[in-house]
């Protein structure tokens, strides 16, 4: 039996249909006027040519418009396929080949100007511009009738790429029922409700970036999308935000700037996540009063698996509770297992969906942890970020972690680099806060309270200019790459 639930962005359209749904700068959208939007965009994207279960790409950076042809999509019943716009024109053209899209959506020139894309291209402005004459506005009322109000939980609407950061991307399909009952649980964990505004602070093509659209909407609360070239901190205070969501690296940049602090003590909620936080991050928040939650998540589960209650002095560690609709336990590895509503249907191949499963229908993330005796759970490093360094195995986010508790660190990475006698040593990347300077005999003199002397960093590098700004999360690959080319990096004397 298919189960269906109602449209959740439909279901608030009377009862708050005056209420911000979206927000970008001057623009607001009402939950009224969503409904009429998506509908006017769906019927565009129908006289294009889309047909239930096209795969769409899209590839473009957030917007209201982006959202709204999101929705129209999964109304149709298409599945929108999230693309990153900062990828080059070949990436691009890759996935879109390694998916099967039928049509891509796009706001950047160069892409609908692009030769090498063969497939239909489509200006994503387009598709949201406003109706002018009656006898089309007739057709769109005719046309959002005809649109289904509910939804079948089973169905397929997104196609997202891992993060890659450890390899190769691979093209997750969700269904509508993994992300609706990922954002049930989270929002049982924090509550998001009318009046409350979740600033848009990662992107859509990211998992976490899309699971505050959908949060947001379940909860009757407003999406906040921040302008181009606007910073968080200035969204935050101009939008009168309640609900953030960061990862280490944007939190460590604005901590950066001891203005932030106050706007950011503001907040109900500052939920970070997507990857490992530095001990010294989370210390260093919770003294200032943020109200910061820890949360452990993965492109294949839809976002969140589990989520820490707000951390205090009196209890600073991030010990995340596991959230309803998703189960968790640990291999005899420890390696994280985790199954539930929310997983999803499979990576796409060549020859169809591909879901690797474990005995029991468990699903390896790749991640070891640990359980406390209260059941909440640990997060230690990614299984494939460990290496054999003279026949010891070295996990870096553990040397990563010690790195940041030194006073003066902001945050760390370590990449395995060659070795003739071991085989590879680990090397550390720091960057510290803007006027301290550490010497690499203070560094390892810190690292050899905690550590062994194999773990110890072989070489310790400033943290490089030309790491990439935009990214929210560190592409180990790059630092691995710059190690190739050591004589061009500066050293910690």
């Amino acid at each position: 039996m298919t189960v269906r639930i109602e449209c959740p962005w439909k279901a608030g359209a009377g009862r708050l249909g005056r209420q911000p749904a979206l927000i970008e700068g001057v623009r607001s959208i009402s939950y009224s006027q969503l409904q009429k939007m998506a509908a006017e965009a769906g019927y565009r994207l129908e006289v294009l040519g889309v047909r239930p279960h096209d795969y769409v790409a899209i590839a473009a950076f957030n917007s209201i418009n982006y959202i709204l042809v999101l929705l129209a999509l999964w109304r149709i019943g298409a599945v929108a396929c999230l693309l990153s716009p900062r990828l080059p024109q070949a990436g691009i053209r890759d996935q879109l080949h390694k998916i099967g899209c039928r049509y891509l959506l796009t706001s950047l020139p160069a892409l609908l100007e692009s030769s090498k894309i063969e497939i239909p291209k489509t200006d994503l402005e387009k598709i949201t511009l406003g109706n002018k004459g009656g006898s089309q506005r007739a057709q769109v009322v005719q046309f959002g009738r005809n649109m289904t109000s509910t939804f079948p939980l089973g169905q397929e609407v997104t196609v997202m790429f891992t993060s890659g950061t450890s390899g190769e991307p691979k093209a997750a399909l969700h269904t509508f029922g993994n992300h609706y009952d990922n954002a049930l649980g989270a929002n049982e964990h924090i509550p998001v409700g009318p009046g409350d505004r979740w600033l848009l602070s990662l992107p859509l093509y990211h998992v976490g970036g899309l699971g505050i659209v959908f949060r947001v909407l379940l909860g009757k609360a407003a999406v906040v999308i921040p302008q181009a070239q606007e910073d968080i901190s200035g969204a935050l205070c101009r939008y009168r935000v309640t609900h953030l969501s960061l990862v280490s690296t944007q939190l460590c940049r604005l901590l950066h700037d001891g203005k932030n602090t106050a706007i950011l003590r503001r907040l109900k909620v500052l939920l970070l996540g997507g990857g490992p936080i530095p001990d010294s991050l989370v210390r260093r928040s919770v003294e200032e009063g943020l109200p910061l939650y820890a949360t452990y998540g993965l492109t294949e589960m839809a976002s969140q698996v589990a989520t820490s209650r707000r951390l205090t002095r009196g209890n600073p560690v991030p010990g995340a509770h596991v959230l309803k609709y998703r189960q968790v336990r640990l291999s005899k590895e420890n390696e994280i297992l985790v199954k539930g509503k929310t997983l999803f249907k499979g990576y796409l191949q060549k020859n169809g969906l591909d879901l690797p499963l474990e005995c029991g229908g468990w699903f390896a993330t790749g991640d070891w942890g640990s359980l406390n005796a209260d059941g909440t759970l640990n997060v230690l490093g990614r299984k494939d970020n460990m290496f054999i360094s003279g026949g010891e195995n070295i996990q870096p986010e553990e040397i990563e972690r010690h790195l940041c508790r030194i006073e003066g660190v902001v945050q760390a990475v370590v990449v395995p680099v060659k070795n003739e006698e071991f085989g590879a040593r680990p090397a550390a990347f720091i960057q510290t806060k803007e006027g301290m300077r550490l010497s690499r005999t203070e560094i390892l003199s810190s690292l050899r309270n905690y550590l062994p002397p194999f773990k110890l960093p072989e070489q310790i590098y400033t943290w490089p200019a030309s790491v990439p700004q935009q990214e929210i999360k560190h592409n180990r690959s790059y630092f691995h790459r710059l190690t190739e080319n050591a004589p061009s990096l500066q050293t910690i004397p």
